[in-house]
């Protein structure tokens, strides 16, 4: 078999790898690209705005220019990006400032630049922004992606309009919105469940929507947080030693790991059988690997601290959910913090009965799902929360039967183990599997309950609006016979039963 030659081996940069594989970021088809771009925009806005700390205000501009060829323009009230930042953040695969340690909605720093790379090698248009940080005067650029070496081509720099901080970001590009706008409308309402402080306007041509705020306020912002042990693989480890190669090892794990005190670092490297007093710069690739698989397996660490996530809450979500359907019972359940694989992890959820809504499938509830505050609209069918909805037993709760219920499941996490670089479907991890089977089980029983106290309430309301009836005809009779004025009876039905009916 002959060999290749030698010219034949290269490389290709990240943009040019998704270019040519734009279906794995949900830029697939028409329809999907107009839709992830909105998407995509729209998270980064809230992210800005939740870096800011304000009531985020955000506007969606959808336009068409000609057949099939849309503009999408979204305006936030946030932060704004710093200047010199911009460039690479709209014009660079793979650049962001999604990587910490903390919840956020942005996963990759991949999302907007794909936007802005299909916008390019459709209609051969760069990506418009302007943007404004604090005092300083607003900045417009106009950014295209050298693909081959993925780096940000500026075409234009100027000086913006806008007078207040926050970014606009536009962007023209092919699509198809007779297939998306379904879904856009649906993303913007459903997004106000999970982020349920933030005010949308939605122009999509002649037609608007306003939808929210359902509270006014501010979630808890997440914290960024340090790594907890079980996090700890083999090449996080020797990233983290690399940096730190003049210390104890004890000192390194105190000061690089969550959930490690003195003592139980010192147990930790008993477990493992390393000096706690040996320097990081001397350990070898064996005694990495040995600390790592130490650090994963001791059972002696606390689970990883909550302070990094902000799940939206049982009052603001019940809120929302409320505000968006009409819905005549709902009950809220929250499973974690846990983890998995060392990434806190925390799931919502409020199970309702909603009316206005066919169920097409009979046997489940009608499911919608979320991560880290974002709506996921496609490939439901992979997805471990459809898969957990599936083998849940629902009839053994008797809601089937009150009507639609309809259930909202939120996950939150440091790290949203999703299928693909689309982010609309979450693997299935044995862990998070687990916690939402229980947190079925959990919303199910909540919500009989609920139901069966409402029914018993409404019988027992029946019951005495009946004896309050009878004991008024005793009474009207018995004032006849014995030829007196009737007196009131309401007093004495509160007296004898301690409620209060009308009467």
């Amino acid at each position: 078999m002959d060999s290749l030659p030698d010219d034949s081996f290269g490389s290709i940069s990240p943009a040019e790898f998704f270019y040519r594989n734009r279906q794995m970021a949900g830029f697939g088809n028409p329809a999907q690209a107009l839709f992830s771009t909105v998407r995509e925009l729209v998270e980064n806005s809230l992210d800005a705005c939740d870096l800011a700390g304000v009531n985020p205000v955000v506007d969606i501009r959808v336009r068409t220019v000609a057949p099939k060829t849309y503009e999408v323009s979204v305006t936030d009230n946030g932060s704004g990006v710093s200047y010199e930042h911009v460039p690479e953040a709209f014009g660079r695969v793979l650049f962001g400032s999604k990587f910490a340690m903390c919840q956020q909605r942005g996963t990759f720093g991949l999302g907007v630049t794909m936007a802005v790379l299909y916008g390019q090698i459709t209609t051969d248009s760069p990506v418009m922004v302007e943007t404004k940080c604090g005092e300083q005067p607003a900045k417009r650029f106009e950014i295209l992606i050298d693909v081959q070496k993925n780096r940000p081509v500026v075409v234009s720099e100027s000086e913006g309009e806008r007078e207040g901080p926050g970014t606009t970001v536009t962007i023209r590009l092919r699509g198809n919105l007779a297939r998306s706008q379904e879904r856009i409308l649906d993303y913007v309402r459903l997004s106000t469940i999970v982020s349920p402080h933030v005010l949308f306007s939605l122009s999509i041509d002649d037609s608007h929507i306003r939808v929210g705020p359902h509270t006014r306020e501010l979630p808890r912002r997440s914290r960024v947080c340090r790594p907890h042990p079980r996090a700890a693989d083999v090449e996080l480890l020797r990233r983290m030693i690399s940096a730190s190669p003049g210390i104890r090892v004890r000192e390194f794990l105190v000061s690089s790991f969550q959930q490690l005190g003195t003592r139980t670092a010192s147990r930790l490297l008993r477990f493992a059988n390393i000096d706690p007093n040996r320097k990081t710069a001397e350990l070898d690739r064996d005694d990495i690997l040995t600390l790592s698989s130490a650090l994963r397996s001791f059972q002696g660490i606390q689970k990883p601290s909550s302070d990094c996530l902000s799940p939206v809450g049982k009052e603001p979500m019940l809120t929302a959910v409320r505000s968006l359907f009409e819905c005549d019972i709902a009950a809220y359940a929250v499973r974690g913090p846990t983890e998995w694989n060392g990434n806190p992890l925390l799931i919502e959820a409020v199970l309702c009965v909603a009316r206005g809504f066919r169920n097409t499938s009979g046997s489940f509830p009608i499911l919608y799902r979320f991560a880290n505050r974002v709506p996921l609209l496609y490939d439901a069918s992979g997805c471990v929360l459809t898969k957990g909805l599936r083998e849940t037993n629902w009839s053994r709760y008797g809601i089937m039967d009150l009507g639609t219920p309809v259930i909202l499941v939120h996950v939150c996490s440091t790290r949203i183990p999703y299928r693909a670089a689309g982010k609309q479907s979450i693997d299935t991890i044995p862990e998070i599997e687990t916690e939402v089977q229980h947190l079925y089980r959990d919303l199910g029983r909540k919500l009989g309950r609920l139901s069966g106290s409402r029914a018993r309430a409404a019988r027992e309301s029946r019951r005495l609006r009946e004896f309050k009836r009878f004991f008024s005809l005793v009474v009207k009779y018995g004032a006849e016979l014995a030829d007196v004025p009737v007196p009131p009876t309401g007093h004495l039905v509160q007296t004898l039963f301690g409620v209060d009916i009308d009467e």
